[in-house]
């Protein structure tokens, strides 16, 4: 695994790699949540055969923190700066919890070279965030680690200035590749899942190729709840895209 910095032109970006491009499966980019680094995709990086990116967006990890720039095309960009540095071609995008709002935007502005998308636990929406998000967000603390350790409280408030709603159901329609959704279903868990039985409808009726996977041991946090499976299903999805 190796590790390197992209510079975005506004921003410096913090990445991990592993493996090497090959013919035999896609490449995968690991697009992280709203307040993960890129260190979060250890397990998929350490674990998951072939090619394997992540890194931290703007404000999160060890990538810096301009004044401005948190809407969704500021996010984009940063993926693009990525896809770009990494040569990414014919691969699958992951995108959990706000990362998977991120993730759309992208895909349906770049499916021509993408082979699938795997959204976790995100209805089809990138929101707005209030000041009381905002607020939210900074206290919290998850696994016993204040999430400030991750993302820098600038950041949140860059995003409570800047970021707008936008709402993608119109446009699922579009997508002609590969969509997988992992969706929580355990509503005991303490955070429970994003993915309302209406949601995971919409999915299933608006996106041509939609496959469901559900996770009855999660709610929102299927990284870490059922990490093993989690893993096992990103490998079946790069496995069956060049099948």
């Amino acid at each position: 695994m190796k590790s390197y910095f992209v510079h975005t032109g506004t921003a410096l970006l913090y990445v991990l790699e592993s493996g090497m491009p090959g013919a035999e499966a896609p490449s995968l980019l690991v697009v992280s949540g709203l307040w993960e680094r890129a260190e979060r995709a250890i397990p998929l990086l350490s674990h998951l055969p072939g090619h394997v990116v992540a890194f931290s967006f703007r404000g999160r990890g060890l990538s810096s923190t301009p004044d401005s720039g948190y809407d969704l095309e500021d996010h984009l960009s940063d993926i693009e700066a990525v896809v770009n540095h990494s040569c990414l071609t014919n691969y699958i995008v992951l995108g959990f919890s706000r990362g998977a709002a991120y993730s759309l935007g992208w895909s349906l502005r770049h499916q021509d070279q993408m082979r699938g998308l795997i959204l976790v636990d995100q209805p089809p929406v990138h929101r707005a965030m209030s000041l009381e998000t905002v607020e939210f967000w900074s206290s919290l603390v998850y696994q016993q680690v204040p999430l400030l350790n991750y993302i820098r409280r600038e950041a949140l408030q860059g995003m409570g200035r800047e970021a707008r709603e936008v709402d993608f159901s119109a446009q699922l329609p579009q997508l002609a590749i590969p969509v997988t959704l992992f969706a929580g279903r355990n509503p005991e868990s303490m955070i429970p899942s994003d993915i309302s039985d209406e949601v995971m409808e919409k999915y299933r009726t608006l996106v041509p190729c939609c496959t469901v996977v559900e996770f009855t041991q999660s709610g929102h946090m299927i990284p870490d709840e059922e990490q093993a499976k989690y893993i096992a299903e990103v490998e079946r999805c790069m496995s069956e895209t060049f099948r």
